[in-house]
């Protein structure tokens, strides 16, 4: 079976070495220092050696999987390079941005057309974790693309791992990370806000009843139907509504930074005049909406 290196062992690689052990691979993990008594703990429990010394990790490694913070995938990548196995899988994890998935890609796996190419070398994956592994554990969704996707697919699926592939270049699996937090980390933003101003109203527990309804338990894409679609004809009214929340939140004594933003995007979606486009009829296809309010919305607003 395969040599599998970890960079890095944290939540994210204990999860996926837990769902790797008993498949008879060896596992292997880089750290820079001593692990503290509970990361000890966690390797000793999935059945992976660890190393401070890059070079003992790496070695014969036919899969690396790079599960540090974004901004140290540079540096990795800059580390791990000149240990790779010629045919080895680099699988970058780290949360970076698409500009140093890029740069990743091609300390990596350089163009064959670059000077100084020397021939078949590792093969890159940009690859993006797309849930939470606290629910998920190994199985949590990951979405790769780069030169290296399609084997890292084949590869997971035979081992247990979800990963689906994005017919993309490398940094674009990371770009769809990046832009679902506008709305999965707003969104936690916009819970604590809401929260903290509800607890000193001394409604905290109303508040979040009011919201436990079936209107509120649809799929994702059913919602972004219903949103847009109302937006449509609503931006206004809603805009209005969500500065009056500010002030209520700033009586409470609560910054209101997040709802008056909202507010004030609202306020410019109705400023479109999208009613008029639609007749004053609420519309049926939140695609032809969200294409009418890309063509009017001003760049750089």
């Amino acid at each position: 079976m395969a040599v599998i290196a970890f960079i890095g062992f944290g939540e994210l690689a204990s999860a996926l070495a837990e769902g790797l052990m008993g498949q008879g691979h060896e596992l292997r993990a880089y750290l820079r220092s001593s692990p503290s008594p509970e990361r000890l703990t966690r390797l000793h429990g999935a059945s992976v050696a660890h190393s401070a010394e890059p070079s003992e990790v790496l070695e014969g490694a036919e899969i690396v999987l790079v599960t540090v913070p974004g901004s140290a995938c540079l540096e990795v990548a800059e580390m791990v390079v000149p240990r790779l196995s010629p045919g080895a899988l680099y699988v970058d994890l780290a949360t970076a941005t698409p500009e140093d998935k890029m740069t990743a890609s091609r300390l990596v796996a350089p163009d064959p057309a670059s000077p100084g190419y020397a021939g078949a070398g590792p093969d890159y994956v940009d690859a993006a974790v797309l849930g939470t592994v606290v629910v998920s554990g190994h199985r949590v969704p990951i979405l790769a693309c780069g030169p290296g996707a399609q084997r890292f697919e084949a590869l997971a699926a035979a081992h247990g791992l979800v990963v689906s592939t994005l017919d993309a270049p490398p940094g674009q699996a990371a770009l769809v990370k990046l832009l679902r937090s506008v709305f999965l980390k707003g969104r936690d933003a916009l819970i604590l806000e809401m929260m903290l101003a509800a607890r000193r109203h001394g409604l905290h527990e109303a508040v979040v009843q009011s919201i436990d309804t079936p209107a509120e338990r649809v799929s994702f894409p059913a919602l972004v139907q219903r949103v847009l679609c109302s937006l449509a004809l609503h931006a206004g009214r809603r805009g209005e509504e969500l500065a009056q929340t500010g002030r209520i939140l700033e009586e409470a004594g609560i910054d209101p930074g997040l709802s008056l933003a909202g507010a004030q995007a609202l306020r410019e979606l109705a400023a479109l005049d999208l009613p008029e486009y639609f007749g004053h009829e609420r519309p049926a296809d939140a695609q032809a909406v969200l294409a009418e309010i890309d063509r009017r919305w001003p760049k750089g607003r």
